[in-house]
């Protein structure tokens, strides 16, 4: 089981794997929720509404996407919520 079932999820392929949208918000947030997933070993992929070098480069600050594979979705959803109710105790 996924955890991904909802299927209003976006999905894509990168690669051999499949991929769901996890959240999109400004570029500080997302770089620290992909830090922090990173951190616990899922791995995220960040998208910015171009395919320009500012994707890697950091320059864009607007809203971007991060996408985690589907099979890790669940896993990585459970690590925000704890982490996000650790901080609020």
């Amino acid at each position: 089981m996924s955890g991904a079932e909802d299927p209003s999820l976006p999905r894509r392929r990168i690669g051999e794997v499949s991929y769901v949208l996890f959240l999109s918000a400004p570029r500080v947030i997302a770089d620290g929720v992909r830090a922090h997933l990173e951190a616990r070993r899922i791995p995220v992929h960040l998208e910015t509404p171009f395919s320009l070098p500012e994707a890697y480069l950091g320059t864009y600050t607007g809203n971007v996407s991060l996408w985690v594979p589907e099979a890790l979705y669940h896993e990585a959803t459970l690590i925000l919520e704890r982490d996000h109710q650790g901080e609020a105790s």
